[in-house]
Protein backbone atom coordinates (compact mmCIF):
# COMPACT_ATOMS: atom_id res chain seq x y z
CA UNK A 1 0.00 0.00 0.00
CA UNK A 2 1.10 3.59 -0.67
CA UNK A 3 2.30 5.78 2.29
CA UNK A 4 0.31 8.96 2.36
CA UNK A 5 3.24 11.99 3.00
CA UNK A 6 3.89 15.56 3.52
CA UNK A 7 6.91 17.65 2.58
CA UNK A 8 8.95 19.91 4.71
CA UNK A 9 12.10 21.86 5.05
CA UNK A 10 13.17 19.36 8.11
CA UNK A 11 12.84 22.26 10.88
CA UNK A 12 11.79 20.69 14.34
CA UNK A 13 8.48 22.71 14.17
CA UNK A 14 7.73 21.06 10.83
CA UNK A 15 8.38 17.61 12.41
CA UNK A 16 5.93 18.46 15.59
CA UNK A 17 3.59 19.60 13.35
CA UNK A 18 3.25 16.09 10.62
CA UNK A 19 3.53 14.10 13.88
CA UNK A 20 0.37 15.50 15.35
CA UNK A 21 -1.69 15.88 11.88
CA UNK A 22 -0.95 11.63 11.78
CA UNK A 23 1.10 11.64 8.66
CA UNK A 24 3.76 8.93 8.41
CA UNK A 25 6.40 9.73 5.77
CA UNK A 26 7.83 12.94 5.00
CA UNK A 27 9.72 14.78 2.28
CA UNK A 28 13.00 16.40 3.10
CA UNK A 29 12.82 19.64 0.43
CA UNK A 30 16.77 20.25 0.78
CA UNK A 31 19.56 22.91 -0.38
CA UNK A 32 23.17 23.38 0.35
CA UNK A 33 22.29 25.40 3.43
CA UNK A 34 19.79 22.97 4.65
CA UNK A 35 22.36 19.72 3.81
CA UNK A 36 25.11 21.85 5.45
CA UNK A 37 23.19 20.87 8.48
CA UNK A 38 22.60 16.83 7.67
CA UNK A 39 24.32 15.35 11.07
CA UNK A 40 21.76 17.35 13.50
CA UNK A 41 18.61 16.80 11.27
CA UNK A 42 19.50 13.34 10.92
CA UNK A 43 19.19 12.68 14.49
CA UNK A 44 16.37 15.10 14.80
CA UNK A 45 14.42 12.86 12.17
CA UNK A 46 15.25 9.56 13.64
CA UNK A 47 13.19 10.88 16.93
CA UNK A 48 10.12 10.40 14.89
CA UNK A 49 8.17 7.62 13.42
CA UNK A 50 8.42 8.67 9.79
CA UNK A 51 9.74 6.93 6.57
CA UNK A 52 11.45 9.27 4.52
CA UNK A 53 12.50 11.01 1.11
CA UNK A 54 15.13 13.47 -0.06
CA UNK A 55 14.56 16.02 -2.70
CA UNK A 56 17.82 17.01 -4.30
CA UNK A 57 18.49 20.53 -4.46
CA UNK A 58 17.27 22.08 -7.38
CA UNK A 59 20.04 24.18 -8.63
CA UNK A 60 23.77 24.67 -8.17
CA UNK A 61 26.42 24.36 -8.26
CA UNK A 62 27.19 21.72 -5.62
CA UNK A 63 30.17 21.03 -3.28
CA UNK A 64 31.51 17.50 -2.73
CA UNK A 65 30.50 18.18 0.83
CA UNK A 66 27.30 18.66 -0.41
CA UNK A 67 27.35 15.66 -2.23
CA UNK A 68 28.18 13.75 0.61
CA UNK A 69 25.68 14.79 3.00
CA UNK A 70 23.10 14.09 0.81
CA UNK A 71 24.12 10.39 0.50
CA UNK A 72 25.13 9.81 4.22
CA UNK A 73 21.61 11.27 4.93
CA UNK A 74 19.60 8.74 2.69
CA UNK A 75 21.70 5.95 4.20
CA UNK A 76 21.10 7.10 7.96
CA UNK A 77 17.63 7.25 7.31
CA UNK A 78 17.00 4.77 5.07
CA UNK A 79 15.28 6.79 2.72
CA UNK A 80 12.79 5.12 0.16
CA UNK A 81 14.29 7.60 -2.89
CA UNK A 82 16.05 10.66 -3.47
CA UNK A 83 13.79 13.18 -5.93
CA UNK A 84 15.59 14.69 -8.55
CA UNK A 85 15.63 17.14 -11.37
CA UNK A 86 16.85 16.58 -14.30
CA UNK A 87 19.32 19.14 -14.93
CA UNK A 88 20.72 18.20 -11.72
CA UNK A 89 20.52 14.05 -12.73
CA UNK A 90 22.63 15.17 -15.67
CA UNK A 91 25.09 17.25 -13.76
CA UNK A 92 25.20 15.00 -10.57
CA UNK A 93 23.82 11.15 -10.72
CA UNK A 94 27.39 10.20 -11.26
CA UNK A 95 29.31 11.64 -8.42
CA UNK A 96 26.21 10.41 -6.68
CA UNK A 97 26.08 6.70 -7.64
CA UNK A 98 30.47 6.76 -7.24
CA UNK A 99 29.55 7.48 -3.19
CA UNK A 100 26.74 5.04 -3.06
CA UNK A 101 25.80 2.79 -6.11
CA UNK A 102 22.03 1.55 -4.75
CA UNK A 103 21.15 5.09 -4.49
CA UNK A 104 17.14 5.06 -5.59
CA UNK A 105 17.77 8.00 -7.97
CA UNK A 106 13.68 9.35 -8.91
CA UNK A 107 14.02 11.84 -11.94
CA UNK A 108 10.81 14.10 -11.57
CA UNK A 109 8.71 14.75 -14.81
CA UNK A 110 8.32 18.85 -15.58
CA UNK A 111 7.03 20.80 -18.50
CA UNK A 112 7.30 17.90 -21.07
CA UNK A 113 4.91 17.06 -24.25
CA UNK A 114 3.32 13.40 -24.74
CA UNK A 115 7.06 12.45 -26.70
CA UNK A 116 8.99 13.95 -23.72
CA UNK A 117 7.27 12.51 -21.44
CA UNK A 118 7.76 9.08 -22.34
CA UNK A 119 11.08 9.43 -23.24
CA UNK A 120 11.64 10.72 -20.02
CA UNK A 121 9.87 7.14 -18.73
CA UNK A 122 11.80 5.36 -20.78
CA UNK A 123 14.88 6.41 -20.20
CA UNK A 124 15.38 7.14 -16.32
CA UNK A 125 16.37 4.50 -14.30
CA UNK A 126 13.65 5.26 -11.46
CA UNK A 127 10.86 7.66 -11.68
CA UNK A 128 9.20 10.32 -9.95
CA UNK A 129 5.79 10.62 -11.37
CA UNK A 130 4.40 14.24 -10.48
CA UNK A 131 0.50 13.78 -11.48
CA UNK A 132 -0.18 17.53 -11.45
CA UNK A 133 2.97 18.02 -13.86
CA UNK A 134 0.80 15.48 -15.91
CA UNK A 135 -2.09 17.01 -15.90
CA UNK A 136 -1.16 20.32 -16.33
CA UNK A 137 1.49 20.82 -18.50
CA UNK A 138 2.03 17.62 -20.41
CA UNK A 139 -2.15 17.75 -21.03
CA UNK A 140 -3.09 20.90 -20.77
CA UNK A 141 -5.80 20.51 -18.55
CA UNK A 142 -7.50 17.53 -20.58
CA UNK A 143 -10.58 15.98 -19.57
CA UNK A 144 -10.12 14.02 -15.80
CA UNK A 145 -10.90 10.73 -17.71
CA UNK A 146 -8.06 11.40 -19.98
CA UNK A 147 -5.95 11.90 -17.33
CA UNK A 148 -6.85 8.55 -16.13
CA UNK A 149 -5.83 6.93 -19.19
CA UNK A 150 -2.70 8.22 -19.22
CA UNK A 151 -2.31 7.52 -15.90
CA UNK A 152 -3.24 3.63 -16.47
CA UNK A 153 -1.04 3.55 -19.49
CA UNK A 154 1.96 4.76 -17.43
CA UNK A 155 1.69 2.70 -14.99
CA UNK A 156 1.35 -0.58 -17.40
CA UNK A 157 4.47 0.42 -18.47
CA UNK A 158 6.80 1.68 -16.21
CA UNK A 159 5.20 0.69 -12.56
CA UNK A 160 8.57 -0.96 -12.35
CA UNK A 161 10.00 2.08 -12.29
CA UNK A 162 8.37 4.39 -10.13
CA UNK A 163 10.24 5.52 -6.89
CA UNK A 164 7.86 8.23 -5.59
CA UNK A 165 5.03 10.16 -6.25
CA UNK A 166 3.92 13.53 -6.40
CA UNK A 167 -0.08 14.55 -5.92
CA UNK A 168 -1.42 18.05 -5.08
CA UNK A 169 -5.17 18.65 -5.18
CA UNK A 170 -4.70 19.61 -8.39
CA UNK A 171 -7.91 21.02 -10.53
CA UNK A 172 -7.77 22.17 -14.20
CA UNK A 173 -7.14 25.87 -13.84
CA UNK A 174 -6.59 26.20 -10.27
CA UNK A 175 -3.25 27.14 -8.67
CA UNK A 176 -0.80 24.39 -7.93
CA UNK A 177 0.54 22.66 -4.69
CA UNK A 178 -2.71 22.66 -3.38
CA UNK A 179 -3.44 20.15 -0.39
CA UNK A 180 -4.35 16.75 -1.94
CA UNK A 181 -7.67 16.66 -0.65
CA UNK A 182 -8.75 20.13 -2.26
CA UNK A 183 -9.39 16.80 -4.94
CA UNK A 184 -10.85 13.63 -3.07
CA UNK A 185 -11.51 12.21 -6.77
CA UNK A 186 -8.04 12.75 -8.03
CA UNK A 187 -6.29 11.24 -5.18
CA UNK A 188 -8.84 7.88 -4.36
CA UNK A 189 -8.75 7.56 -8.46
CA UNK A 190 -4.77 7.68 -8.58
CA UNK A 191 -3.97 6.16 -5.24
CA UNK A 192 -6.24 3.41 -6.11
CA UNK A 193 -4.24 2.64 -9.04
CA UNK A 194 -0.75 2.40 -7.42
CA UNK A 195 -2.32 0.29 -5.18
CA UNK A 196 -3.28 -2.15 -7.74
CA UNK A 197 -0.08 -1.94 -9.22
CA UNK A 198 1.67 -2.75 -5.87
CA UNK A 199 3.53 0.73 -5.39
CA UNK A 200 4.57 0.50 -1.56
CA UNK A 201 6.45 3.87 -1.23
CA UNK A 202 5.80 7.70 -0.76
CA UNK A 203 2.71 9.80 -2.22
CA UNK A 204 3.36 13.03 -1.57
CA UNK A 205 0.77 16.17 -1.36
CA UNK A 206 3.35 18.79 -2.00
CA UNK A 207 2.19 21.72 -0.02
CA UNK A 208 2.56 25.40 -0.69
CA UNK A 209 3.92 27.13 2.28
CA UNK A 210 0.48 28.47 3.34
CA UNK A 211 -1.07 25.54 3.32
CA UNK A 212 1.58 23.50 5.68
CA UNK A 213 -0.64 24.08 8.90
CA UNK A 214 -2.12 21.47 10.91
CA UNK A 215 -6.06 22.01 10.05
CA UNK A 216 -4.78 21.14 6.51
CA UNK A 217 -2.05 18.41 7.21
CA UNK A 218 -4.62 16.75 8.90
CA UNK A 219 -7.82 16.97 6.48
CA UNK A 220 -5.17 15.61 4.09
CA UNK A 221 -4.99 12.03 6.35
CA UNK A 222 -8.23 12.36 7.40
CA UNK A 223 -8.85 11.99 3.17
CA UNK A 224 -6.19 8.97 3.11
CA UNK A 225 -7.98 6.86 5.55
CA UNK A 226 -11.66 7.43 4.27
CA UNK A 227 -9.63 6.31 0.91
CA UNK A 228 -8.64 3.26 3.04
CA UNK A 229 -11.56 2.41 4.35
CA UNK A 230 -13.29 2.10 1.31
CA UNK A 231 -10.61 0.12 -0.18
CA UNK A 232 -10.75 -2.04 3.12
CA UNK A 233 -7.38 -1.59 4.07
CA UNK A 234 -6.41 -0.69 7.80
CA UNK A 235 -5.85 3.52 7.99
CA UNK A 236 -2.64 4.71 8.62
CA UNK A 237 -3.35 5.38 12.41
CA UNK A 238 -3.74 1.33 12.92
Amino acid sequence: MPTLATKFIPIRSAFETTLASGFKAAEFWLDSAVLAQADEISQVAREYPFRYALHFPNSGPLSDETLNATVNLYQRLNATAIIIHQPMFDRYAKALLDLSPDLDLAIENHVLDLNQFDQWAERSPGLTLDVEHLWKFTLHDAPFSTLLEHVDRFLNRFAGKLQHVHMPGYTPGQDEHQPIHFNEELAFEVISRLNAHGFSKLVVSELASEFQTLEYLQRDVQMFDRWAAKAKIPTQAT
